[in-house]
Order: C-alpha cells, then sequence, then structure tokens
C-alpha cells in the first residue's frame, strides 16, 4: 500500500490564438505517492475551474477540494478513491466540472495501478484487451466543401479511411451540408467510413429530414443532432432514422451516461469528463461504443485503453488538428498506422507528458 503525498493541476494554455481569437486550453493533473511513482489523468473542461476544484478548501466534509480528499490516501483501490471524491465534493457538483477533475483523478489512479501491477490498463480492465483500434479521424468541417475536401484528402493520403465532419458552418442548411458531404465522400477512400458531428443544431423535425437526405452517404453516425436534455425527442429519432445516432460525450458520470445510452445507437462516453469506471459501466448499455478523445495524446491513450477493454467498443476518436497543436507535451509518441492506433503494453498509460513543455505551457494568470 503506498499512499498519495502529491495532487498536481497543470493548466495548460497554447500561445497562439485559433483565427476565432480562442486559445487552446487543457487540464492535466499528476498524482505521485510515497513509493515514487507518479500517474496522470486530464480534464476536458474548463483549466481554470479544474484548478479551482483541486485547490479549493474545506468549506463542510462534503464541499472540499481534491487535494484535501486524497493527499495521504492509500492510492490501490481506484473505486474506493472515487466514491470518496464524489462524497467529499457532493455539495459543489454531482456534474460539470467538479466531476471533470474527479475523472482526471481517477485516470490518474488508474496509470498508477497499472505500474503498481506491471501491466498497461487495458489489462487491468479486461483480460482479453484488443491490441489495436481502428480510428476516425476527427475536425470541423472547413469554411468551404473545397477545403474541407482536402482536409479528408490530408486524411487519406495519412491512411485513415473513416472521417467525421461537423460544426458550423455546417448545419446551416440542406444544400450546404449535402455539399460538404459530397466533398467529403468524393475525397476520401472508396468505401470510406464517414460520419457527422451536428452539434446539437436541430430540431426533432429538421433532424429526421436530415437523416432522410444524409442516407445515400452511408454515414456511421449523425452525433449530437438534438439539445442533450431532448430525450424523447432523440428516442423518436432514432426509431425513425435511416442513419444510426451517436451521443453522450457531454455526460459527466454513471447516470447521465445511462439515460442517453438506450436512445442512441453509438454511445460515446468521454472518460476524461465521466472517468473509466462509468463509462465501462455505460458501455453494456449501448449497443456499440465509440470514444470522444480530444486535446492531447494523454486523453486519446486512456480512451484506448478504455475502448480496447470494451467488448462492443468500435472506433477511437483520432483528433488530427489537437494532437498536432499539442504534440510538444508527447514528444515522439505514438501515431496512427494505415488508420489503427496500437494500444501501448507499458505499464499504465504508457506515456508521460514532458516536463519542459508543462513548465512552457503553464497558465501564468490563475490566481
Amino acid at each position: 500500500m503506498s499512499r498519495i503525498t502529491a495532487v498536481e493541476g497543470h493548466p495548460l494554455r497554447l500561445p497562439a490564438e485559433t483565427p476565432g481569437g480562442r486559445r487552446e486550453e487543457c487540464f492535466l493533473l499528476r498524482l505521485v505517492t510515497e513509493d515514487g511513482r507518479e500517474g496522470w489523468g486530464e480534464a476536458h473542461g474548463s483549466p481554470w475551474l479544474c484548478h479551482a476544484v483541486i485547490e479549493a478548501p474545506v468549506t463542510h466534509v462534503t464541499a472540499q477540494g481534491l487535494r484535501h480528499i486524497l493527499l495521504g490516501q492509500p492510492a490501490d483501490d481506484v473505486a474506493a478513491l472515487r466514491r470518496r471524491m464524489e462524497k467529499g465534493t457532493q455539495w459543489i457538483g454531482r456534474d460539470g466540472v467538479v466531476m471533470q477533475a474527479i475523472a482526471a483523478a481517477e485516470l490518474a489512479l488508474w496509470d498508477l495501478a497499472g505500474q503498481r501491477a506491471g501491466l498497461p490498463v487495458a489489462r487491468l480492465l479486461s483480460a482479453t484487451p484488443r491490441h489495436a483500434l481502428p480510428c476516425y479521424a476527427s475536425g470541423k468541417v472547413a469554411a468551404t466543401p473545397q477545403a474541407t475536401a482536402a482536409r479528408i484528402a490530408a486524411e487519406r493520403a495519412s491512411g485513415f479511411t473513416a472521417h467525421k465532419i461537423g460544426w458550423p458552418p455546417f448545419g446551416a442548411s440542406l444544400d450546404t451540408d449535402i455539399a460538404f458531404l459530397e466533398a467529403a465522400r468524393d475525397a476520401a477512400a472508396p468505401g470510406a467510413t464517414l460520419m457527422v458531428d451536428a452539434a446539437q443544431a436541430f430540431d426533432e423535425a429538421t433532424a429526421l429530414s436530415r437523416t432522410q437526405a444524409f442516407a445515400r452517404f452511408g454515414l456511421a453516425w449523425l452525433e449530437e443532432p438534438l439539445d442533450r436534455d431532448d430525450l424523447p425527442g432523440q428516442a423518436r429519432l432514432r426509431a425513425a432514422s435511416p442513419v444510426p445516432i451517436a451521443a453522450g460525450e457531454g455526460e459527466c458520470g454513471l447516470p447521465g451516461l445511462a439515460r442517453i445510452a438506450g436512445v442512441v445507437d453509438v454511445l460515446q462516453p468521454d472518460v476524461t469528463r465521466c472517468g473509466i469506471l462509468a463509462a465501462m459501466a455505460a458501455a453494456g448499455l449501448a449497443p456499440r461504443v465509440c470514444s470522444h478523445s480530444f486535446t492531447t495524446l494523454l486523453n486519446v491513450v486512456a480512451h484506448a485503453h478504455a475502448l480496447a477493454a470494451m467488448p462492443n467498443g468500435w472506433m477511437l476518436e483520432w483528433p488530427v488538428r489537437s494532437l498536432a497543436l499539442w504534440d510538444s507535451l508527447f514528444p515522439g509518441a505514438a501515431v496512427t498506422r494505415d488508420g489503427a492506433f496500437a494500444v501501448p503494453d507499458a505499464p499504465g498509460w504508457g506515456i508521460r507528458p514532458d516536463p519542459a513543455a508543462l513548465l512552457l505551457h503553464r497558465m501564468q494568470d490563475l490566481p
């Protein structure tokens, strides 16, 4: 038994602004145990708020920061520590950023558990995990169908045979949506898989009409066509749609994932928001599972370990642009080959962030 001696939040920001004036940010969490091991996790949310969840002082036994909850605790029982974190924060958050920060800590605990056992995390989750996963290249549509075709062509040249497009300007009109899909289909390899992320752009009637218009493209799924809370509408849409429906990335715990699993064809848990325990429990409630994995390679690798352990796990999201932006954190790390990713077989996650890059990108304007 080894106790936790350090809980370190790493809120990070890239210096260059995106065309829309937004800077890319992420939040990593490092746990250190008294035997000298370190485990890493990530939260997909606001670095500012995740940092606050870690650092918050004790207001009440059920309203305290994660540092206070975790320091001095034995790190050997991931599920018990997950319950301890949830109980210690139940007055300040049963969803959203608090659960995202807890997810980061849970991931770091899995990393430590794998190192103690001398096994990759996938082997802790399943006796027979898959060793490689098919990937889908993921990114927003470009400003025009022509530019989107160029993006798909570049992904094809890198070996991908599955591509996801979406977000505005996709969803603005049926004509432009069809133009984007035709451009993507023409640029992709013959027989390639396409999927669309609607980013909650439609009402129920519009979503149904879009699925009917999109059917000829053979989409693997239409992702988040409706507001996340419109579960009755999503159930009706799924029953009538000729295109499979996917959702689940925004849920930060098992209750949310469980309510979504029954109204989708593809569940998309994000373990950097909900943690692996919730994702694994929810996986059995859905027909198929794909990851929602974005930002850094740590995020993607954690999803790969979880997905490889799920009997109904399918494809791993590979965010091409995001990984390129954050590549300084994991220089020389793993890449895809022929559109597939080999799950690291080293103990834990099998990767570590570069300390110099952590210092370089650390947000300097936190209180």
